[in-house]
């Protein structure tokens, strides 16, 4: 009760006069904290019930400690799409913030016990800022809420760009993640992170507030210990990925700390992390409605028929959507102006917004170990499905690309980083990412029997049958797009 109070029991009375309550069978009323529990509590009465011999032993206190407060590993079920859902996300307000616990003062030394608890303890980072707007995003935002206050671990995963932090913030910061889990809410970035074991202890610890001289035995025991926490793990593709070394111990840890009563992990990735006892949840691009709340709603634009078009050229995806609604704020374009802009730069209009750029995205998974060990494979085989708007049929993948050696490699490896994706029997890939590589590449896609006829840019050409005359590919005779 200390722990989680910071006061100790009978606070108001002098030592004799707490004994003397003790003696008659006065306890202390149960704390108001929402770590905790009504299982703590009964546990908590038992171990201080008036005969000795009625008490629990040691180790049936630690058994009882061990075990989840919440039978939620077994039933959950897979969340669908939610793409036909258009809401616009309530405010969320924050929680009045507990003191930090165990606090280091300009007067405290790290050894120096607190009067909020043993010495292990510092204050935790504050977190990123929550979302500006999640236009069309509520509705995932509250199916998780219904997990997370069950303290269920789970993985968001999808494309580059596609709003995963965006989500996992918004409900890091909602008001009813607030009430379940306080100031036991952290926010850990992965994605910069050497992938080491000991380099991921290190940033977990310090981001929850520990010592980071803890190791790994002693982090999982705080954790099991702790009042309920959610732990945001952004960007574990970078350490999870199979080919990175460390990735196992790292996936093997994240799987444990997982299992702690009370502690919900919310892991975001552009591949399906595929850990065990965690939900995994695929994050679609934006339902329409949403899609166009957001791109109206960052810029001076009013709506109209050309624009929700450009929009939908964009598959709805949200940073392409974002960076195009910062390009108009930047350029003061009128629609005009922007049409004419994408007709003449195509996805280079979407560069100018500093440090965020839709090229940067898509660099970034390239760089991951599992596709650079495929080598020139992968961007041959980008370049083939990226020559196609309607997707390539995948059972003749080796047949149209004969001389791309293991392109059936190279496609499932891309799917699996959200780069391609698999619908109806073909492969495909996010309008915004094919436009890129086309224009990058500058390759001409040309009729059957014909010569060239055109650049490929965000324009979609519609043509009964399609090659591309690249080295390494064959021609697209029997590939049918469009039309």
């Amino acid at each position: 009760m200390e722990v989680f109070t910071g006061d100790v029991p009978f606070r108001n009375s002098i030592a004799a006069a707490a004994i003397a309550s003790i003696v008659v069978g006065e306890r202390p009323e149960r704390p108001v904290h929402p770590g905790f529990t009504d299982r703590l509590w009964t546990l908590t009465q038992q171990c201080w019930r008036q005969e000795p011999q009625d008490r629990p032993r040691m180790d049936q206190v630690i058994e009882q400690l061990s075990v989840p407060p919440f039978n939620y590993k077994t039933d959950i079920s897979f969340i669908g799409n939610y793409g036909s859902v258009d809401l616009v996300p309530q405010t969320t307000t924050e929680q009045p913030a507990e003191p930090p616990m165990g606090e280091i003062s300009s007067t405290t030394s790290p050894d120096t016990p607190t009067a909020r608890g043993p010495s292990i303890f510092y204050s935790s980072p504050p977190l990123p800022q929550p979302p500006t707007n999640l236009f069309g995003r509520n509705a995932i935002v509250d199916d998780l809420l219904s997990l997370v206050e069950r303290s269920a671990s789970l993985t968001l995963f999808g494309a580059g760009g596609i709003g995963k932090t965006a989500i996992a913030l918004a409900l890091l910061h909602h008001v009813r993640t607030a009430a379940r889990f306080g100031r036991h809410r952290h926010f850990i970035r992965c994605d910069d992170l050497v992938c080491s074991l000991d380099g991921f202890i290190g940033r977990l610890s310090d981001a929850i507030g520990v010592h980071h001289f803890v190791d790994k035995a002693q982090l999982r025991s705080h954790l099991a210990l702790s009042p309920p926490c959610i732990l945001v793990l952004d960007g574990v593709d970078s350490i999870l990925d199979p080919f990175a070394p460390g990735a196992v111990e790292i996936a093997t840890t994240i799987e444990e700390f997982g299992r702690c009563g009370g502690v919900c992990i919310l892991a975001t990735s552009r591949m399906d992390t595929e850990i065990p006892d965690f939900c995994h949840i695929e994050v679609p691009t934006l339902p329409v409605d949403g899609a166009r709340d957001t791109f109206y709603g960052c810029c001076h634009l009013g709506r109209s028929a050309a624009v929700d078009k450009l929009l939908a050229d964009l598959d709805f995806h949200p940073l392409s959507i974002e960076l195009l609604a910062t390009a108009v704020c930047e350029t003061d374009w009128d629609e005009p102006l922007l049409l004419k802009a994408w007709g003449d730069g195509g996805t280079s209009i979407l560069k100018a917004s500093g440090s965020r750029s839709l090229e940067d995205n898509i660099q970034s998974t390239l760089l991951t170990p599992t596709i650079r060990v495929l080598g020139t494979t992968v961007r041959e085989t980008l370049q083939a499905i990226a020559a196609s708007p309607s997707g390539v049929q995948e059972s003749k993948l080796e047949i149209l690309f004969p001389n791309i050696p293991g392109v059936g490699e190279a496609v499932n490896a891309l799917c699996k980083f959200s780069l391609l994706y698999r619908r109806d029997g073909f492969v495909n890939m996010l309008s915004p990412f094919r436009f890129c590589f086309l224009e990058s590449t500058q390759t001409l896609i040309y009729p059957v029997g014909g010569g060239p006829t055109h650049d490929s840019t965000a324009e979609d050409i519609q043509y009964t049958r399609r090659y591309v005359p690249t080295p390494g590919l064959s021609s697209f005779h029997q590939l049918f797009v469009g039309g």
